[in-house]
C-alpha cells in the first residue's frame, strides 16, 4: 500500500514538473516574440507622442498600435476579421482628427475613443465575441485593463525563462550578473533612503556625493514614456492572448414577464401623461413660459433631468429585453417607453435650443445636442431591436456612435460657434467675448480673422474707460485670444506640427 502510494506521488510531482516546463518553455516562446517588437514599439510611441499630443505623428503612432496589434494576433495563429476593418478605420480617423484640431476636449475624447476601440478591437479578433452584448463587452475590457496591470512582472519572468532555455548553449554567469544587477538596484535605493534619514552625517555625505548629478527631465520623461510603452504593449497582448477556460454564455430570458409588465406599465403611464404635457405645452404652445421664469431658468431646470432619464430608458428597454421572456404586451409598453424617450429627447433639445437663443453657444451646449442626437438614434435601432430580434444592435451602436463623434470631431465646433456668437453682434452690442477669448481653441481662428477683417474697428477700438461698451471688450478679447493661443504655433515642429495650429497663425499673424 505504502509503496503503491509513493509510486502515485512521484507520478502526480513528475507531471507537475513536466507542467511547469511546458509553462516555461511556453513563456520562453512568448518573451522570444514580443520583448523586441514591444520594444520596437516603445520607441516608435515614445518618438511620436512625447510632449506632443496634437502633432502630425499622432496617427502614425495608431497605425503603429494597430499594426502591433495585428502582430499580436498573428502571433497566435489567427488572422484579422473583415468586420474588424470598420474599427480600424475609425481609429485612424481619430488620429487624423487629432492634428487638425486644436480643441483640447475633441483631442482628450479621441485618446479615449481611440483606446476603448483598440481595446474592443483585440476583443474582436482573440476571444470568441459571437454571442457578447454591450454589457459583456465593458465587463470583458474592465478585465482587459486590471489584466494588463497584473501582468506587469510577466516580462521579468518570461524574460528568466527565456534565458533559462538558452542555459545549454551559453554561459549563465552573465545572466546571473544582470538578474544581481536589477535586484541591488533598488534595494540599495531603499536602504540607502533609511539609513538617510537614520543618521544626519551619512545623509549630508550623500547629498553632497551627488549634488552635482542630475538626470535631465527631459530624458527621464523619455525613458519613463519608453517603459510605459514597453509594457503597456507587451502586458496587454500577453493578457490578451493567454488561453482560458471557454464558457458559452447562459440563456439568460427567465424572467417573468408579468413582473416586468407591472413596472415598465406603470412608467410607461407616467411618461405619456408627461409627455402630453410636452406637446401641447411646450411644441404646440409656442414656447410659452411663465412670468417668474427665465430662459436659463427653464432649460436648466428640466434640460439635464430629461437627459438622465432618456439614459435610463434606453439602459432599461435594453435590459428588459436581454433579462425577461418574449411577450407581446411587454414589447408594447418598451414600444410606448421609446416613443416616449423620443419625445423626452426632442423635448431636452429643444430646450438646449431656447438656451443657446438667449445665451448663445458653447462646446458643452453643441456636445449636448450631438449627444441627444445619438441617444434618438440608438433608440431608434432599440426600436427595431424589439419588433425584430435578429437585428445586429451592437454592431448598430457602435457605427452609430462612432459615425456621429466622427462628425463631431471633424466639424471643428469651435469655428462655428465663433462664428455664431459674433454674428449676434448685428442683433445686439454685447456678446460673451471672456468665452471667446478664454475657451476657444485655434479652430476658431478663420472666424475671428474673417469678422476682424469685416469690422476692424472691433481690434482698435476706443477705449473709453466703460467696461460694458462694446468695442472696449472686442479691444481686448482678440489680443486675449492671441496671446493664449500664440504659443501653439510659436513652439510647433515638424513632428508636433497640427494644421489647426498652422491656420490660425496664417490667418491671424
Amino acid at each position: 500500500m505504502d509503496q503503491n502510494l509513493l509510486t502515485d506521488y512521484e507520478t502526480q510531482r513528475s507531471l507537475q514538473e513536466e507542467k511547469r516546463c511546458e509553462e516555461s518553455r511556453m513563456n520562453a516562446w512568448i518573451f522570444g516574440k514580443l520583448a523586441l517588437p514591444s520594444l520596437f514599439y516603445a520607441l516608435v510611441y515614445t518618438f511620436c507622442v512625447y510632449k506632443n499630443t496634437t502633432g502630425i505623428t499622432v496617427p502614425l503612432w495608431i497605425a503603429a498600435t494597430i499594426g502591433y496589434a495585428c502582430y499580436g494576433i498573428s502571433m497566435v495563429g489567427k488572422k484579422v476579421k473583415r468586420d474588424s476593418i470598420f474599427l480600424t478605420v475609425v481609429m485612424m480617423l481619430l488620429g487624423i482628427s487629432t492634428f487638425l484640431t486644436g480643441n483640447e476636449w475633441i483631442i482628450w475624447m479621441n485618446y479615449a475613443g481611440f483606446f476603448l476601440l483598440l481595446i474592443c478591437f483585440l476583443l474582436r479578433n482573440l476571444k470568441e465575441t459571437m454571442n457578447w452584448d454591450l454589457g459583456k463587452y465593458v465587463t470583458e475590457t474592465f478585465a482587459a485593463v486590471m489584466g494588463t496591470l497584473v501582468d506587469v512582472p510577466k516580462p521579468f519572468l518570461d524574460g528568466n525563462d527565456f534565458w533559462k532555455m538558452r542555459q545549454k548553449k551559453e554561459n549563465t554567469k552573465g545572466r546571473y550578473i544582470v538578474f544581481g544587477i536589477c535586484l541591488a538596484i533598488p534595494c540599495i535605493l531603499f536602504l540607502g533612503m533609511l539609513l538617510m534619514s537614520a543618521d544626519a552625517v551619512f545623509a549630508d555625505l550623500v547629498s553632497r556625493l551627488f549634488e552635482n548629478f542630475r538626470l535631465p527631465s527631459r530624458i527621464a520623461g523619455i525613458v519613463f514614456m519608453i517603459l510605459f510603452g514597453f509594457f503597456s504593449s507587451y502586458c496587454g497582448i500577453r493578457y490578451l492572448t493567454r488561453e482560458g477556460k471557454h464558457r458559452e454564455p447562459k440563456e439568460r430570458k427567465v424572467g417573468e414577464p408579468v413582473l416586468a409588465i407591472t413596472v415598465t406599465g406603470a412608467i410607461a403611464a407616467l411618461y405619456l401623461i408627461f409627455c402630453g404635457i410636452q406637446v401641447l405645452y411646450l411644441f404646440i404652445g409656442k414656447m410659452q413660459l411663465p412670468k417668474h421664469m427665465s430662459y436659463a431658468e427653464y432649460a436648466r431646470q428640466g434640460f439635464f433631468q430629461l437627459l438622465f432619464v432618456c439614459i435610463i430608458n434606453l439602459v432599461v428597454v435594453l435590459e428588459v429585453e436581454k433579462y425577461f421572456q418574449k411577450n407581446r404586451i411587454l414589447n408594447g409598453i418598451l414600444l410606448v417607453i421609446s416613443a416616449c424617450t423620443m419625445i423626452m429627447t426632442a423635448s431636452s433639445a429643444w430646450r438646449m435650443i431656447l438656451y443657446i437663443g438667449a445665451y448663445r453657444l458653447t462646446f458643452l451646449r453643441v456636445a449636448v445636442l450631438v449627444a441627444l442626437f445619438a441617444i434618438a438614434l440608438l433608440m431608434g435601432g432599440t426600436v427595431v431591436y424589439i419588433l425584430r430580434p435578429a437585428f445586429p444592435l451592437l454592431k448598430y451602436e457602435v457605427t452609430v456612435v462612432s459615425v456621429v463623434y466622427l462628425a463631431f470631431a471633424f466639424s471643428h465646433v469651435d469655428y462655428f460657434i465663433a462664428s455664431y456668437n459674433l454674428a449676434q453682434l448685428e442683433k445686439e452690442s454685447r456678446v460673451d467675448f471672456e468665452y471667446i477669448n478664454a475657451y476657444l481653441s485655434t479652430d476658431a481662428a478663420p472666424a475671428i480673422a474673417s469678422y476682424l477683417k469685416e469690422n476692424p474697428e472691433g481690434k482698435n477700438g476706443a477705449d473709453d474707460g466703460n467696461a460694458s461698451d462694446y468695442p472696449v471688450n472686442q479691444k481686448t478679447w482678440y489680443q486675449e485670444y492671441l496671446m493664449r493661443n500664440r504659443e501653439h504655433w510659436e513652439n510647433m515642429t515638424l513632428r508636433s506640427f497640427n494644421l489647426s495650429y498652422f491656420i490660425a497663425e496664417k490667418v491671424l499673424e
